[in-house]
């Protein structure tokens, strides 16, 4: 096939895969400016009856209009054309310009917080556009996701409308048609390995990239609880207790437990972390400076920061803080700044930062915060130590219960549930939020958790 002409036009250069169906390959589109690369699917049916080949054709021709519909999207690729050549159908698609997502997911490195937000928005504004269509993409992975070259925006390819036509049309006439698990193991909802999807078969499949990024295991080597089979992912990733119970609720093993919606993923995103959190998709490769906020955006912030921090102070610390985790700094200060001291706001900061950014970043940001003030006198600067903390509400809460216990059981399992309710009978429901953290951290075997579980709850 390499180097023949289809349709007297697509030049196939290069094969990407194949399997039963038929194959992948690039190619190049000899009657456009340039010759510009594109993408040929190439279908073969498993016989060629007339009535059989008749239905294939339908069933293809219906597929690709939708494909064409999905194409409207800026983060999918256009379809160009679907031909029959010799009985054997074909699919040509844009090429896009890039690299999986899966040569960023480096074994045992971690993401941070907030690249994993601008996945979370990128990928579920196509879901919701998709799942409009009535389409389910069925095979969400790092792999089938792009990072494309001129503007890093995430691209999502390979959609499993197409594979459906694979399965349809390698089934022989008087068959019956077998109901066949599309998708990847790992990667794949209950539901969805029993050839029955949802849509948010796509949002568990979406929150397992979401685990794998945070923790740094590919899925294979995930946790499960052994009485639940759910995922035990929490206790491997730095993540903060709003992320986490969210990706925790995408990949519910029960489908109507989880989110039911990419809209309602979204919503709960832009809830947590940003207002307008849909409108500050990244355009940057990470490791680059971000676009600069708008000066009325930063000068905003140090209104809301607290008391520990001053206007300028507050202006510098988020221009550290955007050129490593883009725009959403200014909702990680506004939510860390309630902090009693700068080194409580600034390891409370570094939870979101890359790890092999983090001492840098640590050492800067104090250096930044201890320096004077333009506006003060160099008197003013108080030691670290002797800062005094804003009157916070310390005392125990249901709310505040129920988040210890959530904590707990992501971490040590089910016995969360009972040591929170030990250590209230023990020392009553008088005591102040900090020493109740410190009393339950005290009984988690491993030190590592214990630190975490205190970080995320002070």
């Amino acid at each position: 096939m390499l180097g023949n002409l289809l349709a007297s036009r697509y030049q196939v250069l290069q094969i990407l895969g194949g399997g039963g169906f038929g194959q992948t390959y690039i190619a190049l589109d000899t009657q456009r400016p340039g010759n510009p690369r594109c993408v040929v699917k190439h279908f073969r049916p498993v016989t060629h009856n007339p009535e059989f080949l008749e239905t294939a054709r339908r069933l293809f021709t219906s597929e690709a209009e939708t494909l064409e519909q999905l194409g409207h999207h800026e983060q999918i690729p256009r379809l160009l054309a679907y031909f029959e050549e010799k009985q054997e159908f074909f699919l040509v698609q844009e090429y896009i310009d890039g690299y999986a997502l899966k040569v960023e997911m480096v074994a045992g490195q971690k993401w941070a917080e907030d690249k994993v937000i601008f996945l979370l928005q990128q990928i579920l504004s196509i879901l919701r556009f998709i799942h409009s269509y009535k389409v389910i993409h069925r095979d969400i992975k790092p792999e089938n996701i792009i990072r494309r070259s001129h503007d890093h925006k995430l691209v999502l390819i390979d959609f499993g409308a197409v594979k459906q036509v694979h399965t349809k049309l390698v089934t022989a006439p008087g068959q019956t048609e077998m109901t066949v698990a599309i998708g990847t193991p790992g990667y794949m909802s209950i539901e969805q390995g029993r050839g029955k999807p949802h849509a948010n078969s796509d949002i568990y499949s979406l929150g397992v990239v979401c685990i794998q990024a945070l923790t740094g295991l590919h899925p294979r080597e995930f946790e499960e609880d052994p009485q639940t089979g759910e995922i035990l992912w929490r206790h491997r990733a730095t993540v903060s207790p709003e992320l986490g119970m969210m990706i925790t609720k995408m990949v519910v093993n029960n489908y109507k437990q989880r989110y039911q919606s990419a809209t309602e993923v979204l919503e709960a995103l832009q809830q947590n972390f940003h207002p307008d959190a849909a409108t500050l998709l990244t355009q940057t490769p990470w490791g680059t400076s971000p676009p600069p906020i708008p000066p009325t955006h930063q000068q905003g912030t140090s209104q809301q920061t607290g008391t520990i921090l001053s206007r300028e102070k507050s202006d510098r610390l988020e221009k550290l803080l955007l050129e490593l985790v883009g725009p959403v700094a200014t909702t990680l200060l506004r939510r860390a700044a309630s902090a009693p001291n700068y080194e409580t706001l600034i390891d409370n900061l570094s939870l979101h930062i890359a790890e092999n950014q983090r001492t840098q970043f640590q050492k800067t940001a104090m250096s930044l915060l201890l320096e004077p003030s333009p506006s003060q006198p160099p008197t003013a600067v108080q030691p670290v130590g002797n800062i005094t903390p804003p009157v916070i509400n310390s005392t125990l809460s249901e709310s505040f219960i129920a988040e210890c216990e959530r904590e707990l059981v992501n971490l040590i399992g089910p016995m969360g549930k009972f040591l929170i309710q030990r250590t209230i009978k023990s020392v009553g429901l008088s005591i102040s939020r900090i020493e109740f953290v410190k009393t339950l951290a005290a009984n988690i075997p491993d030190s590592q958790q214990a630190l975490q579980f205190q970080q995320r709850l002070l």
